[in-house]
């Protein structure tokens, strides 16, 4: 058998659009979990938690503002651009409301709409920003994150367990 290692593949554009389709799907389906999860949750569930155990309110206002943020540093990433801002918020339980969440939804779908249509078919993969947890990452590295911190803390919500991370 016969092996050809392509450095550059003609296909890397294709691929890359069809990435951010990837995971663009998994960051409206990570959304669509969370929001099932708000609308069974009773007022009292929404408004509850603390800073070392969060409550359905907090996880979802977390994970909204994380799903916009990165989108935001993957996108300046890709265009070569440097990014600074790359916090881990962390809401109190009091200020969280069902109008504030369904608004922060909104706002995370028109950014994955943007993601899909501004992503650049030769993104920079050269400039990198800190994340909190993983240190180093150019925009794919960001961008792969948001999957597994939908299931992180959804998981271990529906678990039951401890969801501040």
């Amino acid at each position: 058998m016969a092996l050809t290692v392509v450095d550059d593949p003609p296909d890397r554009p294709d691929w890359i659009r069809e990435t951010v389709r990837l995971l663009a799907d998994r960051m409206e389906s990570g959304r669509a979990r969370l929001l099932r999860a708000i609308d069974t949750a009773s007022d009292a569930e929404l408004a509850s938690g603390s800073d070392r155990d969060w409550g359905t309110g907090q996880v979802a206002v977390h994970l909204l503002i994380v799903e916009r943020g990165v989108l935001g540093i993957a996108q300046r990433l890709a265009r070569g651009e440097t990014s600074t801002a790359t916090g881990q918020p962390r809401p109190a339980a009091a200020g969280v409301t069902r109008g504030g969440i369904a608004a922060l939804a909104e706002r995370s779908r028109r950014a994955v709409e943007a993601f899909r249509a501004d992503f650049p078919a030769e993104p920079d993969t050269r400039t990198t920003a800190r994340h909190p947890f993983y240190g180093e990452l150019n925009c794919f590295g960001w961008l792969l994150t948001l999957p597994n911190h939908y299931d992180a803390h959804l998981d271990a919500h529906a678990k039951g367990i401890q969801s501040a991370l």
